[in-house]
């Protein structure tokens, strides 16, 4: 079986956004073999590494480095390569970490062939230019004609075995930013990796597979939660590198952690595409501090009610409360409609409502039937883990899924943490009957089809949380993602 090395770069980035599913940390790796925990990154250009070999002619040149010093191969056949739509031009990489293609015509992209595994770089990074404009900081128009690749040592996590989901099932545990390689045995499998971030910062995780290779096309899929409790989140596979038409679309994540983010667990798994269906393959991935960041997670604006008005009806005699998937677990968004007439929402149907519906004094026009509720106080079929009234305190953390993260606010262009606590547990426990049941309003629509996005309760099939809708057996529609807490009074 062929063997590809895939490079990914995951630069981690975990904020806010959400990674709450996945993070980074502070550890700063230049070299690849030192342990920094400074929150800054000299980056993988550095100013003149090495030196600066004096270049005499108009020759495309490369210069490769090690720990900021010229790379030697030594036994190792290494080639660099020059490559454009026209030509491929190759050059053995000499002793002093340089090779020469002499003169060249046009702009062409250049990686190399035959590194050590123990080394990686990211191959999509580095093109020469054959002119470029005269500056006040640059009077050469022939200085794009040398390209500087800078190798970066692949770390091992401190322990695991990548296997599992959690920690005791052989998650990989990371501490420090720098270069990991995970070994992807076949379609559909992948690695975990579990990383605590020690500092507060902004991160990126970038793939760096080669488009040119295009035989590998790399994933990166997201969990949020903690060390004891995750859910899947999104698959990320794209906004990185690519070319047009290509199989390999390498993918771009950022991150901000904020500083209450600091010491959490961040979870992420990486898997890869072969486009020859062909394993093993190898993917490389970095995870890299870009900077500091003031985060949204200290900006968390408290969600006041502001159409809890009304108190539920209790229930008729003999009636009972019927969740929206009817005995299907199935959620429907179609069969649920909003009735500005009655300010309310209603089960519609002008198949089962062809005369309207009475409801205690009130007679509704053909199509809507029963008044939506949605469930505060009262367990949830299709939703075990915790009711909507005790989200605050989940799991042996006491999580509070009541605090949204990484919440965009379109108006304002930033994310923000939306705290809906007193939302639920005051404005609208205050409006449910004696039941537990409060009428469903815009606003709580809202903030339930956000809370079944932010929590991951359907999850497309890939790793569904426990006792989640999708762990339970429930499908639906995106968007009714908010009718798992909703229902209505039926005889």
């Amino acid at each position: 079986m062929k063997k590809k090395i895939l490079c990914v770069i995951l630069v981690v980035l975990c904020a806010i956004l959400g990674f709450s599913g996945c993070g980074l940390g502070s550890y700063v790796d230049n070299a690849g073999d030192k342990n920094s925990s400074n929150g800054s990154t000299g980056g993988d250009k550095p100013d003149n590494p090495g030196g600066d070999p004096e270049q005499t002619n108009h020759n495309y040149t490369a210069y490769v480095f090690l720990n900021n010093a010229p790379y030697n191969p030594g036994n190792d056949t290494v080639t660099v390569v020059w490559r454009n739509d026209y030509e491929i031009v190759r050059r053995e990489l000499r002793s002093d970490g340089s090779a020469d293609a002499g003169e060249l015509d046009g702009d062409y992209n250049v990686y190399l062939e035959g590194l050590p595994s123990k080394y990686t770089y990211n191959p999509n990074e580095n093109n020469a230019v054959g002119f470029v404009d005269i500056t006040d900081t640059n009077d050469n128009p022939y200085a794009g004609r040398r390209v500087d690749i800078n190798l970066r040592t692949v770390k091992e996590p401190e322990r695991g075995t990548g296997e599992g989901l959690y920690l005791d099932g052989g998650c990989y545990y990371v501490r420090y930013d720098g270069t990991y390689r995970a070994v992807i045995n076949g379609a559909n499998k992948c690695k975990y990796y579990e990383y605590t971030p020690t500092a507060e910062g902004y991160y990126s995780i970038v793939s760096w597979v080669s488009v040119y290779d295009d035989e590998v096309n790399p994933l990166i899929d997201i969990y949020q939660g903690t060390t004891g409790w995750k859910n899947f989140s999104r698959t990320i596979d794209a906004g990185g590198a690519s070319l047009t038409g290509g199989f390999t679309k390498n993918f771009r994540y950022e991150v901000r952690i904020d500083k209450s983010e600091v010491g959490n667990a961040f979870t992420f798994a990486v898997r890869a595409d072969s486009k020859q269906g062909e394993y093993p393959v190898y993917v490389d991935f970095a995870i890299t501090y870009e900077g500091d960041y003031i985060g949204s997670n200290s900006d968390i604006r408290v969600q006041v009610a502001k159409q809890a008005k009304f108190k539920a009806r209790e229930p008729y005699v003999n009636e009972h409360f019927e969740f929206a998937d009817v005995g299907t677990k199935i959620f429907d968004s179609t069969k649920y409609r909003y009735n500005p007439d009655t300010g309310r929402y209603h089960y519609y149907s002008l198949e089962l409502f062809p005369d309207g519906y009475k409801d205690g004094a009130l007679t509704y026009e053909a199509g809507y039937g029963p008044v939506l509720l949605c469930a505060i106080t009262p367990q949830i079929p299709s939703f075990l883990i915790t009711t909507l009234y005790n989200a605050n305190v989940v799991g042996t953390n006491s999580s509070n899924w009541l605090m949204l993260y990484n919440m965009w606010i379109e108006e304002e262009g930033k994310y923000a943490v939306l705290n809906y606590t007193d939302f639920i547990r005051k404005d609208y426990y205050r409006v449910c009957n004696s039941q537990g049941y409060c009428y469903v309003t815009p606003e709580l629509v809202q903030f339930l089809q956000k809370f079944a996005e932010n929590h991951s309760l359907y999850t497309d099939g890939v790793g569904p949380g426990e006792n989640t809708p999708e762990d339970l057996g429930y499908i639906s529609d995106q968007d009714g993602l908010w009718l798992f807490a909703c229902g209505f009074y039926t005889a």
